[in-house]
Parts: structure tokens; C-alpha cells; sequence
């Protein structure tokens, strides 16, 4: 991936706090907007009450932003891969920890959002890596790497 990241001039950590400034105002919005609507609040979907926390909700949004970590790793090397784990970990403790304590249709919100992104991203890296030479290159180069770890490891 960094390859073709290198060949194409392209940054992807370029856009700095974008997203996030983008989606504040919405998560806000969306926490007023439970907590203001009775009709929201006292809703009830499946086994919670969409206005009050419930903890397996928000279990379930922590692991499932945990499973779009895991499933964004694929295709980087084991070096990228490790400059990126305290980062892909903090996002769904966050998550977690926020959703003790928030409402539960914004958990359920984060967990269905959870789970299209981390589908989007299988059928993007399964369209998009094998078109790209430098791609298999680089999986090839990063198996080797992972068998002389492996190795080594061994020794």
C-alpha cells in the first residue's frame, strides 16, 4: 500500500482532524436530539430503551470498531502495522468509554456504522489491492519479513 501511496504522491493522514470536525456537530446533534425527544427516549429497540445506557450495547460498539481496526490492518506491513496500534486502539476504547455513559441509540449508532465501515473497507482493499503490482510485491516482501521474524524467533 505504501507503494502505491509513494507512486501516486497520495497522503492519507493528510486531512488531519477533518473528519472529525465534520462528525462532532452531527454526534452532538444526534445526544441532544435523545436526550431532548421523550418519543426517542422512551423508545424501546430489541432489549434496550434507546434513552438510557445499556452496557452490551456498548460492549458490542466497542468490539465491532475493534473488528474495523483489525480489518483496516490488512494490507499494510508489520512495521506500518505497528506505528498504527496505539492509534486503531484508542478509537474503540473511546467508544466504549463513551458509550457507558451515553445513551444507547448512540452505541447502536456507532455499531452499525461500525460495521458498514468495516465492510466498505473489505470490498475496497478486495476491488483494489490485486489490480496494483506493487501491491503483491509488497505482500510478497512482507510474508518473507513475517517468516524471518518467524524464524528468528524460533532461535
Amino acid at each position: 500500500m505504501t507503494a502505491v501511496y509513494a507512486k501516486y504522491n497520495i497522503n492519507p493522514l493528510q486531512m488531519g482532524c477533518l473528519p472529525l470536525l465534520i462528525q462532532m456537530p452531527i454526534l452532538m446533534a444526534f445526544y441532544y436530539a435523545i436526550r431532548g425527544s421523550s418519543d426517542i427516549a422512551h423508545h424501546e429497540f430489541l432489549w434496550f430503551s434507546l434513552g438510557s445506557p445499556d452496557m452490551i450495547m456498548a460492549v458490542i460498539a466497542g468490539a465491532v470498531y475493534l473488528l474495523q481496526y483489525f480489518v483496516s490492518l490488512i494490507g499494510y506491513t508489520p512495521e506500518q502495522k505497528k506505528q498504527m496500534r496505539i492509534m486503531g486502539l484508542i478509537s474503540p476504547m473511546m467508544i466504549l468509554f463513551v458509550s457507558f455513559s451515553a445513551p444507547s441509540a448512540l452505541a447502536l449508532y456507532w455499531a452499525v456504522g461500525g460495521l458498514f465501515l468495516a465492510g466498505q473497507t473489505l470490498l475496497t482493499k478486495k476491488l483494489y489491492m490485486k489490480k496494483h503490482p506493487e501491491v503483491e510485491m509488497m505482500e510478497k516482501e512482507e510474508k518473507e519479513i513475517e517468516q524471518l521474524e518467524h524464524e528468528q524467533n524460533k532461535k
